[in-house]
């Protein structure tokens, strides 16, 4: 049989798939440009081709995941969407992608170690989005949409642990507290919003 060269892409894509695999298996610590090459069957300064170093490897392993990530979710919840139906469709789908994904993605999100940053920098720029939706559906200031955000985005974590079987009821459960606290953030703190004309 005649091995095929692959091409920088497909090489490239091989090397985070090895680096996923030992994230699953071992978590992110034991990830290193050894052990993906070994994975791969190719030597180590094959992968330095592509990756400066390991670090340089978690970190487009993580980038890859969340695009992953946010374009699934955007072509599953359109733009017109309400922000009940954006809440919904976000933990569904996050908890579809820890199905699809098994510990992949929680161990990226979740890392203390070389991903710390990209994993805190990814939580900001969600809880930058989640706080425009805010103040759009239910006029919240800058602040207090901003300080929710961050609490929707911290128990996204804990929905993922919360998991008993009954995704569903878990989903409707957080979708109706999330709602009900940015309607009674809204009547505290909300700016005027404009009566709906029939």
């Amino acid at each position: 049989m005649t091995q095929t060269r692959l091409k920088g892409a497909e090489r490239r894509e091989r090397f985070l798939d090895a680096a996923a695999q030992i994230v699953i298996e071992q978590g992110v610590a034991a990830v290193t440009m050894d052990g993906v090459a070994a994975l791969t069957g190719v030597t180590k300064a094959l992968g330095y081709r592509y990756f400066s170093d390991r670090d340089d490897l978690l970190t487009a392993l993580f980038d890859r995941e969340t695009q992953i990530y946010v374009e699934r979710l955007a072509s599953e919840v359109g733009p017109a969407s309400t922000f009940e139906e954006w809440v919904r469709g976000a933990l569904k789908y996050w908890c579809r992608r820890a199905d699809e994904r098994g510990e992949l993605f929680v161990r990226l999100v979740r890392d203390c170690g070389p991903l710390a940053e990209r994993a805190r920098a990814n939580r900001k720029a969600d809880a930058d989005a989640w706080a425009l939706g805010l103040q759009k559906a239910f006029g919240l200031p800058a602040r207090q949409a901003r300080q929710y955000a961050w609490f929707m985005v911290a128990g996204t974590a804990g929905a993922l642990d919360a998991r008993d079987g009954d995704d569903e009821a878990m989903i409707e459960a957080i979708t109706l507290a999330v709602v009900a606290g940015a309607k009674a953030l809204a009547k505290k703190y909300g700016e005027p919003r404009p009566a709906k004309t029939a």
